[in-house]
């Protein structure tokens, strides 16, 4: 399945959020990436997105979907051990 591409940084609807989880196989983590790195892409940044970043692409994922933040910590921890 081919990735979505954000339309806007003004709207997120859970549909697109759908479509993130979809294109990661149901992977949160790398949805989030994604996201954050089309977000990144509309602001004219090529650079891979930070931790920060990240976290903030998971927050608005989940709460498309109703789904409670995640914790800045517990997602650190995640990113960490995919890269080792």
């Amino acid at each position: 399945m081919q990735r979505p591409m954000l339309s806007d940084l003004k709207s997120f609807t859970p549909q697109q959020a759908r479509a993130y989880l979809n294109a990661a196989r149901n992977d949160e983590i790398a949805a989030a990436i994604a996201l954050a790195s089309d977000r990144n892409a509309l602001d004219g940044s090529p650079s891979t997105p930070d931790d920060a970043e990240v976290h903030h692409a998971l927050f608005l994922l989940r709460r498309a979907l109703g789904l409670p933040a995640p914790s800045f910590d517990s997602l650190r921890v995640a990113l960490r051990s995919r890269a080792a």
